[in-house]
């Protein structure tokens, strides 16, 4: 039986008028989208379809079904989970935090001409910043590493981008600005999930489950097309260990930072244009929760 049904139990008879229809599992609200499968818990909540609004209907189409090939990540971090999504949603840190990881030359321009994002765009209660970077092969292969120009991998994928359906065009919600130099596009959908597209043809997602006010769980999925040889294989197992290597320097400052809350001596962080969706999730999330305390006064 596959719908959840009690159909047997020990020793049935030493029951008293058992029923075992009232016995079965207890149905558990589940939509899928383009692959993904969500668990609801609340039966009056909208629709799938309806919660992911414009940006799940902009993405349809685009080829997730193919790239089955995954490697994922997982980790508690002793934080609150917001502050992980804080250190991703926004690319303004980049050249400081993560500067020792390219070439010195590149790292030096970065530092002196800034990061700014292609494109900004919010769908409460969702958000998504648009990139560049991310285009392969660099037009400068001094830009990168020995390793990376062997494999021809490194953290924004394999450069090699796979003959498959969905690509070319993109759906519509990819690359919203129509930028030449796009690279990568991050969608935040409220409250805890993120999807990066990359320009190579390949997408990872980032997930946030609270487990305290100061811990959570964090996991990461890497999705590419199957490999055809070893090159290929190798070169995916390149930018794996690649994204965890930028994962771990983002989540180096968390802990600091949450001890650093607990204190309560600092109680405001100044915020520039850049970090737009970094206000935009903590507006959402004081929002639910004002929401959710007026309820329960209500009721």
């Amino acid at each position: 039986q596959l719908d959840g049904e009690l159909t047997y139990v020990q020793q049935e008879s030493e029951f008293f008028d058992l029923d075992k229809s009232q016995y079965g599992l207890k149905e558990v609200r589940c939509e899928v989208w383009e692959g993904f499968i969500f668990v609801n818990f609340d039966n009056t909540a909208v629709s799938l379809t309806d919660y992911l609004g414009a940006y799940g209907k902009g993405l349809e189409g685009y080829p997730f079904h193919e790239m089955t090939e995954t490697y994922s990540y997982r980790a508690e971090i002793g934080s609150n989970w917001k502050l992980f999504i804080d250190a991703f949603a926004e690319f303004y840190h980049a050249p400081i935090l993560h500067q020792k990881q390219a070439v010195k030359d590149e790292a030096d321009k970065l530092m002196k001409v800034g990061f700014e994002a292609l494109h900004y765009d919010l769908q409460s209660p969702h958000s998504m910043i648009s990139s560049w970077g991310g285009m392969a092969p660099p037009k400068d292969m001094n830009m990168v590493k020995p390793i990376e120009r062997v494999l021809r991998s490194g953290l924004f994928g394999p450069w090699d981008r796979p003959d498959i359906e969905g690509l070319d065009p993109l759906p519509a919600a990819v690359n919203p600005a129509g930028a030449k130099p796009w690279g990568v596009d991050e969608f935040e959908f409220f409250p805890n999930m993120s999807l990066l597209i990359w320009a190579p043809g390949w997408y990872l997602t980032y997930t946030y489950w609270p487990t305290a006010v100061n811990k959570h769980i964090f996991e990461c999925n890497l999705y590419f097309v199957p490999p055809k040889n070893i090159r290929e294989r190798l070169a995916q197992e390149l930018a794996a260990v690649t994204v965890k290597e930028y994962a771990l320097q983002d989540a180096n400052t968390l802990e600091a930072t949450q001890k650093m809350l607990e204190t309560r001596t600092v109680t405001e962080f100044p915020l520039c244009d850049q970090e737009i969706l970094l206000r935009h999730l903590h507006k959402m999330a004081a929002d639910h929760v004002e929401e959710y305390r007026n309820a329960s006064v209500a009721g």
